[in-house]
């Protein structure tokens, strides 16, 4: 038995290299079959963008470079139930949290002024809180994939098969900035800020546009 899944986890890697593409694996994984084995089909890119490297890769691809991605994963023992957790995903609220995640990251990287870090702290607070709250609209599930892969134990003996389901979903950035440049508005107020205040926001605001909307590099 041992030898039989041996040599099917040493088919499924020839496999992946004569596909000429890195298969979407953690560490400590082997790949057994995917979505385009049936067929031959490669392993897209964005997919091991998504295992492996993450969000802002997959933004420098060129057929993303205008849009914002979000990367869903479901795993489950059989196809099926992977599939059907999936389906049951709730995406306002999936896309709703990883947004207000990226922008809270966003601010851990700001470079603020000691003057101004208390301003910036409560607006960006808020503006998490109001990103975390808000319904996206224009989001679309432009791709999905599948894998089938052999975990391993911390000893290197095989542990489970699993299944994991990927999608990608993606909205142009000027659709996004626009959903923003609301939530900004409500931040700011109607009431007249104090230059302090005025800078906070500001920074809150560039710091969300630089992350969400720069040129990737």
């Amino acid at each position: 038995m041992r030898v039989g899944k041996f040599l099917l986890a040493l088919m499924a890697v020839v496999l992946v290299i004569s596909c000429g593409t890195k298969p979407p694996l953690r560490k400590g994984e082997v790949l057994i079959e995917d979505k385009g084995t049936a067929y031959g089909i490669k392993t897209p890119k964005w997919v091991e963008l998504a295992i492996i490297g993450g969000y802002r890769d997959i933004e420098k691809l060129p057929d993303y470079k205008d849009k914002v991605v979000f990367i869903a994963q479901f795993e489950a023992q059989n196809l099926q139930s992977a599939q059907l957790l999936a389906e049951r995903m709730q995406a306002d609220t999936e896309i709703a949290r990883y947004l207000s995640t990226r922008v809270k990251d966003a601010f851990k990287g700001a470079n603020v002024a000691d003057a101004d870090s208390k301003n910036f702290g409560a607006y960006g607070e808020r503006f998490v809180a109001s990103v975390g709250e808000a319904k996206f609209s224009g989001y679309r599930m432009e791709a999905d994939w599948w894998v089938k892969v052999q975990t391993y134990t911390p000893e290197n003996k095989p542990d489970k098969q699993i299944y994991r389901v990927i999608q990608l979903w993606a909205i142009e950035k000027g659709m996004l900035q626009k959903q923003f440049d609301i939530l900004f508005s409500q931040l700011a107020g109607t009431a007249q800020p104090t230059p302090e205040q005025k800078r906070a926001i500001d920074l809150v605001q560039n710091t969300v546009t630089k992350d969400f909307f720069g040129e990737n590099k």
